[in-house]
């Protein structure tokens, strides 16, 4: 069930709490050979509300008026709490052992024989403070997996294959304006390519010239 908090979002204060910078997670979860990717069941659900704001969360239905009596979706901070419950939950791990955006949970290990200890440990944690994790969306001891977007792998980022089926799928363009449009749909994927601003030099070549757009141009493999 879905309830808008618009009145009550308005009204109250925005709680500026940093949010974790994705890129520098993603970064810190590479090359690494055992990764368990974890998933916070009912996240919000997890942190209960103070007795007195318990009232502000009243919502009409045909079958009376509720509150909640947790944390739930569609609040203007629920995502600023959920994230410092969660630095504090694992503040004796973050960037030793675990990442954490919100209720995205990675576990890494360098080596792969060390990862059961880190998920001892983990476990402990989360026990000592009753979270619980959604076993469907869990996975443990893997070499790759998604995280925040991305493919991670031990041999470092890659983009993840559904977002890129589009520009894979693209024909080569037979223009300058062509290039230029095929030029800003490579702009991204790019960053993930050591080689990525080298393949793309041909085209960038011919758009700034305005030629016509020459077999040659296009980088085999």
């Amino acid at each position: 069930m879905c309830v808008y908090f618009t009145n009550l979002n308005r009204a109250c204060p925005t709680e500026a709490y940093p949010m974790p910078h994705i890129d520098f997670l993603v970064d810190a979860t590479t090359y690494h050979e055992a990764l368990s990717f974890r998933d916070m069941f009912s996240g919000y659900h997890q942190i209960p509300m103070v007795e007195e704001d318990r009232a502000k969360t009243t919502f009409m239905t045909p079958f009376g008026n509720f509150c909640y009596r947790v944390m739930t979706f569609g609040l203007k901070n629920a995502g600023a709490t959920y994230q410092r419950m969660v630095n504090q939950v694992f503040r004796k791990q973050l960037r030793r052992n675990v990442e954490a955006y919100v209720d995205d949970l990675i576990v890494k290990r360098k080596r792969r024989r060390d990862h059961i200890m880190n998920l001892r440990e983990t476990f402990e944690t989360m026990r000592h403070f009753r979270l619980r994790l959604n076993p469907k969306k869990c996975v443990f001891l893997a070499e790759v997996g998604k995280f925040l977007g991305f493919m991670i792998t031990k041999r470092g980022i890659e983009a993840y294959p559904k977002k890129i089926e589009a520009i894979m799928s693209l024909a080569p363009p037979s223009n300058a304006e062509g290039g230029t449009r095929i030029n800003g749909k490579f702009s991204g994927p790019s960053a993930l390519h050591c080689e990525g601003l080298w393949r793309c030099e041909g085209f960038i070549t011919e758009v700034k010239l305005f030629c016509q757009w020459r077999c040659e141009s296009q980088p085999s493999g």
